[in-house]
């Protein structure tokens, strides 16, 4: 826009008037530009993804897999990051320059975890990292002075403003933000509102522009060196008994448990071994912990004496702190089983290994060998769509049914059904199931209940077709 088109901008607006808008656009305009500096304070890198699809994400909502995947590399290189929107991501990195040796050095490493269709843009600004970064304009300004002249080209539809704006902007010929930067700054805020202006010198640098810093998930990890090389075990839980100590006060104080731990015995020619814990719970007692390590070691082959250990608590969770029961167990109802049955299985897995326990889950299968499904302890519940069954049924069974030794008259009626050499006693049945017509593995079956004369109870069936076979499928505890 030429000189003559600015003026005619300005005579184009109406005269002033003594609102407070008014006001506010004067304050922003006699608002002088603060010098910049030589060398920027900060160095800002945006990530842009290409896939805008609106406003920025909501702080309490949960950014989607994408985003979050950004989010995590990126706090990788500072504890400074923020999202500016659903397609981009920023860091403040002037802080960083020196622990990855100067900034070649950091670009190089910022381009091996952000490739390419990802677009990496540094400037002295985050506004500014973000429309370089939109622009695909793969730059690294350091000088606030040349910042200016590098965002004047870019179009003004990476800054996202709202359509009907830029429209208007665009019937008065203004479509760069070099050319927006150039209008008067009393008409370009009155045409545009202070919310805009200010915008713009947050872009450039004139104003400051603090930004809501994404938290890191908090993770317990601690280094333990003693002072001697040992295999024995009870020496190598003394000299983690004080970290452990200082996990527990640090779940503590947040209210927080974590499900699992990992301890790494490092040795001086042997490669390190890991030791995991997995607890079906949330724990932060050290106590516990300690048993739960002494359980494990007791089944750790270590090849050489340990040197060295890591300890890593896995991500904290929030849990419900219980309360001791009022009534002793055993006396009126109470129930010592449900108190100690997480304690008792993370005891087992600590000792059997974590393949070695496992719980049962219901399926919605009227089949009794796809009835179940192995699944982690603490997620073996009942699906909620699923009725309770009505029919009694085993919670043993057999991998395969086994056939039964029929014993026939001379018109070949049954008899008796032998298993194992002892005589069957049908005491209750048939409970007819016909099912899996809709994926090829179809079974028609009538299942009885049998007793043996020692008082042992089986579950039995006979098929429905033509063979009228029997076997036995499982036993009763």
């Amino acid at each position: 826009m030429n000189r003559q088109g600015q003026h005619r901008l300005d005579l184009d607006l109406p005269p002033a008037q003594p609102t407070p808008v008014r006001a506010q656009v004067r304050e922003v305009i006699q608002a002088d530009a603060l010098p910049a500096p030589e060398n920027a304070r900060e160095l800002w890198v945006a990530v842009q993804t290409g896939e805008w699809r609106g406003e920025p994400e909501a702080k309490n909502e949960t950014f989607p897999a994408a985003l979050a995947s950004l989010v995590k590399r990126a706090q990788a290189f500072t504890p400074r990051v923020t999202v500016e929107s659903s397609d981009a991501v920023l860091m403040e990195l002037a802080g960083s320059q020196r622990l990855f040796g100067g900034l070649p050095a950091l670009r190089d490493a910022l381009r091996a975890a952000f490739p390419r269709p990802l677009q990496l843009a540094l400037a002295p600004t985050p506004l500014a990292a973000v429309l370089l970064a939109r622009a695909q304009r793969s730059c690294c300004i350091t000088t606030p002075a040349r910042l200016v002249s590098r965002l004047a080209p870019i179009s003004l539809w990476h800054l996202h403003w709202p359509q009907e704006e830029l429209l208007r902007l665009a019937g008065m010929g203004v479509t760069t933000v070099g050319e927006l930067l150039r209008l008067p700054r009393a008409g370009l805020a009155r045409r545009i509102g202070p919310e805009r202006l200010w915008q713009l010198d947050r872009l450039t640098g004139a104003r400051s522009d603090p930004r809501a810093l994404l938290a890191a998930p908090e993770r317990f990890s601690e280094r333990i060196d003693p002072d001697y090389e040992t295999a024995d075990r009870e020496r190598l839980l003394a000299a983690l008994a004080p970290t452990l100590t200082r996990l527990e006060e640090a779940l503590r104080e947040r209210q927080r448990g974590v499900m699992a731990l990992r301890v790494v015995l490092h040795h001086r020619r042997a490669a390190p071994v890991s030791c995991v814990l997995r607890c079906v719970v949330p724990e932060y007692r050290a106590a516990r912990f300690t048993a739960l390590l002494a359980a494990r070691l007791e089944s750790l082959q270590l090849r050489e004496p340990v040197r060295r250990m890591e300890l890593t608590a896995g991500r904290p969770r929030r849990f419900v702190a219980s309360s001791k029961v009022l009534w002793a167990p055993g006396e009126q109802g109470g129930d010592a089983a449900a108190a100690h049955a997480p304690e008792f299985l993370q005891t087992l897995m600590a000792r059997l290994g974590e393949q070695a326990v496992h719980g049962l889950a219901l399926v919605g299968e009227h089949r009794p060998e796809r009835q179940y499904r192995s699944v982690w302890p603490a997620a073996a519940t009942v699906p909620a769509s699923m009725p309770e069954p009505v029919a009694v049924r085993p919670l043993g069974l057999m991998p395969e049914p086994l056939s039964l030794k029929l014993v026939c008259d001379e018109t070949g009626r049954v008899r008796q059904l032998l298993h194992a050499g002892q005589n069957l006693e049908l005491v209750s049945g048939p409970e007819r199931i016909q099912s899996g017509w809709w994926d090829g593995a179809d079974v028609t079956r009538d299942y009885y209940i049998a007793r043996t004369a020692d008082g042992a109870q089986w579950w039995v069936f006979r098929e429905c077709d033509a063979s009228r076979r029997w076997f036995v499928h499982g036993c009763f505890a």
